[in-house]
């Protein structure tokens, strides 16, 4: 009995001892291990002192890094400059504060040339409200062949700008061009005009080959709108006696509010950016002249001179670059205006 107690107790004190060498390897040995893998497995997702990072991230980060160099770096590097007399060229240079930007607000040049520019953007916004649209909701009716038409009417938005210029300048060449002709041959001859080299409508035929290029986007835009209106909406509003007309103003229109606002800022932050165009049918001086002068071919003129029209013999980099800094704080201004008006009219629409 009492060796069969004492071997039961040696018994025990063997199991009690496994079972604290099994609690130390669970405690200490198993977490090492599950520590160890666990390492493996955040290094393979990408965890960085235990946050994850993003997989996204890794995809960013090679356009973030050009984005800094080529436009984050020199719009800094631009800002700087504009507050000097650096010509362009050389390393002289003085810190001359504000003058540069005092001299663009009393600038006839620079007015003239935002003048254009305006036009542009009331020209292109309200052929975008109104061709665009109704080419949208043409296409939005599905009318036979609506598919291929969508295709051709979307071809010019795909085009380069400068192979778009090119075209449209050799079709309105008054010699070799095919405007002149097909007007002569619907015998609408009076019209034929030098179109490039009238400086009462030159601004207008540019306008006119820019909102032909533009037009594609502001029909996707506005037909992707109407394809998002619930069909329910507008049947309720037939079986209660709306009439088209009715449905087109007391629902479709107020439901494309949203792309409205879309459209609107974009067009006017791109026609006062608007400079291919301008550059191929007018060239660098905005000829014939300076009728097509834009806040683009002003700043190339003075950024480079040598060019003749609003820019004297020699460069003037550093105002080009305080007219270009203006322009920036400009559209982001107003854009930021229109964006928050036009989002309230969006929020009293919904």
């Amino acid at each position: 009995m009492t060796a069969g107690g004492v071997y039961g107790n040696g018994k025990d004190s063997m199991s009690q001892e496994a079972d604290k060498v099994t609690i130390r390897d669970r405690h200490t040995v198993t977490p090492v291990a599950l520590t160890s893998a666990r390492r493996a497995e955040n290094d393979r997702q990408g965890v960085v002192r235990g946050r994850r990072v993003p997989a996204y991230v890794w995809f960013m980060l090679p356009g973030l890094i050009l984005y800094v160099m080529f436009f984050i770096g020199p719009m800094f590097a631009a800002f700087r400059l504009s507050f000097t007399d650096w010509p362009g060229v050389g390393n002289t240079m003085h810190f001359i504060g504000l003058r540069n930007f005092a001299d663009a607000f009393t600038d006839p040049q620079l007015a003239t040339a935002l003048w254009h520019n305006l036009q542009f953007f009331i020209i292109v916004f309200i052929l975008q409200n109104t061709i665009g649209l109704g080419l949208a909701l043409l296409l939005n009716a599905r009318l036979p062949g609506h598919q291929v038409h969508r295709t051709v009417l979307y071809l010019p938005s795909i085009l380069s700008l400068i192979v778009t210029g090119f075209i449209w300048e050799l079709m309105l060449n008054p010699q070799i061009g095919l405007i002149n002709p097909l007007l002569q041959g619907m015998g609408l001859g009076g019209l034929q005009r030098a179109w490039l080299g009238d400086p009462s409508i030159t601004l207008i035929v540019v306008v006119l080959v820019q909102a032909w290029q533009w037009m594609g986007l502001p029909m996707v835009v506005y037909l992707a709108g109407l394809q998002s209106i619930p069909r329910e909406l507008i049947e309720a509003a037939i079986v209660d006696g709306a009439s088209a007309r009715q449905v087109l103003l007391r629902i479709t229109f107020p439901l494309l509010a949203a792309p409205f606002t879309i459209l609107t800022v974009f067009c006017f932050i791109a026609m006062f950016r608007v400079f291919d165009i301008v550059y191929v049918l007018g060239g660098p001086l905005g000829e014939p002249d300076g009728s097509t002068t834009t806040l683009g071919t002003l700043i190339i003129q003075y950024a480079f001179g040598g060019l003749g029209g609003a820019a004297s013999t020699m460069p003037e980099m550093s105002y080009a670059m305080a007219i270009g800094v203006l322009s920036y704080i400009f559209l982001g201004l107003i854009a930021g205006g229109m964006m928050l008006v036009l989002r309230r009219r969006e929020v009293a629409f919904s």
